[in-house]
């Protein structure tokens, strides 16, 4: 079954902006017009196809809009799959990505965040003063993670990747879509011609920006993550993850 959905999930800070903007590009260099959808699950406000959490009826839509398009639509969403949305992953009527980062860039880039909204009177991340204050914002964020994680059809993408090797994550990207488009041609376009909201784009920040106190606790905190999907991420596969592990599944009440 061809997919009729592609969700595009990120943790934020994540490099999910731009990872999202090269499937959508993909899709639509390719013939595949990714304008907005005009359906009530997708925000209003944004000009991309940004949805939160999904009913039934509201996928039952999408679907029908993907299938009378005659090809996928791409979502972008920082939300943990909803039961019909992990439903249409398993029966592939929807593929997906998952973004990530070390949680201690992670904590680091969301407090700039902060203290630009702070600055500039917006509202995203401004409550956030302290390292602590993030990494409770990231333990929750962990949970949505490893919920689309667990899933089979999507695929793992590491912000270092996504930012710094972008045309081998455009490779993977149309691999996954089965499209046949220069990953170099892709990334190019990206970056250059879409908004990707690129921030400082550093290579892994915490070594000089953290203390090691709080780092090695933050590791340790987060050290199937860390040791799975970035020291060991080579041997993941491109398109399907096999099941996690023990120890990145969600208990049944979550």
């Amino acid at each position: 079954m061809a997919p009729l959905l592609y969700f595009s999930y990120g943790m934020t800070k994540t490099g999910s902006t731009l990872a999202f903007q090269l499937v959508r590009s993909a899709l639509d260099l390719c013939g595949f017009p990714q304008d907005r959808v005009p359906l009530d699950v997708v925000n209003p406000v944004l000009r991309r196809n940004f949805v939160n959490h999904i009913t039934e009826r509201q996928l039952s839509e999408l679907k029908d809009e993907a299938k009378e398009r005659g090809y996928p639509i791409a979502l972008k969403t920082h939300m943990r799959p909803d039961p019909c949305v992990v439903e249409a992953i398993q029966s592939g009527e929807a593929i997906a990505h998952a973004c990530y980062r070390d949680p201690r860039d992670m904590a680091l880039s969301m407090l700039d965040h902060a203290q630009k909204s702070r600055e500039t009177g917006g509202d995203e991340f401004a409550e956030l003063t302290t390292l602590e204050q993030t990494f409770t914002n990231i333990r929750s964020q962990h949970d949505s993670l490893t919920a689309w994680l667990r899933l089979p059809n999507v695929m793992p993408l590491y912000f270092e990747d996504i930012a710094f090797n972008t045309v081998e994550t455009a490779r993977r990207i149309l691999k996954q879509l089965g499209l046949k488009f220069d990953p170099e041609v892709l990334a190019e376009v990206v970056q250059t011609q879409r908004f990707t909201q690129k921030n400082k784009a550093v290579r892994l920040r915490y070594p000089d920006e953290m203390d090691a106190e709080t780092s090695e606790s933050i590791a340790t905190e987060f050290a199937p993550l860390i040791k799975r999907f970035i020291k060991n991420r080579d041997h993941l596969t491109d398109e399907i993850l096999l099941p996690a592990p023990q120890h990145l599944r969600l208990s049944a009440s979550d």
